[in-house]
């Protein structure tokens, strides 16, 4: 599936996506100084994080275009995750073409900020385990350890799949087999799920209600 023009021009010129992130950056409202907390569970303020997400809602907004590959879905997803990914693509940890020049402006708390604000409030309860689906015994075999068995998950920085879009689940499963994504415990797992399981997969995850585009 081809990119959006507007999308395809903004990935060849990484020059106006960061002229972008300047003049945010321009309008960023003053950080208050974060109160002592842990590190598991970054600290940030959700209004200066709104203005510097206004760039990213261009693809991961609820009313952004469908992109090859998909942008994840944000809302509802861990703060920590959100915040250790944008540290990762800034260092350079973690490679996109998108995501790294964006990042590259980025300081710790506009980090922090930005995870706050993209990630919303976490739901209540977890939803309902799909064990009617045929792939549930795999997810049980190869996932739950991490993820849970619907994809939420117990670790601070571990990211939620539950109710991602399954195209960006693919996606992700399919760079850790090729070596684009180097977790080392993903690595792993990858090599015992077949290829034709990739789909499977991540529609069982997004078969749950959880994750949503930012709004």
């Amino acid at each position: 599936m081809k990119q959006p023009l507007a999308i395809a021009g903004l990935l060849a010129s990484g020059g106006l996506f960061l002229a972008a992130l300047v003049a945010s950056a321009q309008n960023r409202p003053a950080a208050t100084p974060p109160a002592p907390t842990s590190w598991r569970v970054p600290l940030g303020v959700a209004e200066r994080g709104a203005v510097l997400a206004q760039t990213c809602l261009a693809c991961h907004g609820e009313d952004a275009p469908a992109m090859d590959p998909a942008p994840p879905r944000l809302r509802h997803q861990r703060a920590s995750y959100i915040y250790a990914a944008l540290l990762e693509y800034r260092d350079g940890a973690r490679k996109s073409d998108l995501m790294e020049p964006a990042a590259q402006a980025l300081s710790d708390q506009d980090a922090r900020d930005l995870a706050v604000y993209l990630s919303g409030e976490m739901l209540d309860q977890p939803p309902r385990a799909r064990s009617d689906l045929a792939i549930h015994r795999r997810v049980l075999q190869q996932c739950t350890w991490c993820h849970g068995e619907t994809g939420i998950g117990e670790f601070e920085g571990m990211p939620v799949l539950t109710g991602q879009d399954p195209a960006y689940i693919v996606h992700a499963l399919r760079a850790y087999r090729d070596g684009s994504r180097t977790s080392p415990i993903m690595r792993g797992v990858v090599r015992d799920i077949a290829p034709g399981e990739e789909a499977a997969l991540a529609d069982y995850y997004a078969a749950h209600d959880w994750l949503e585009k930012a709004r």
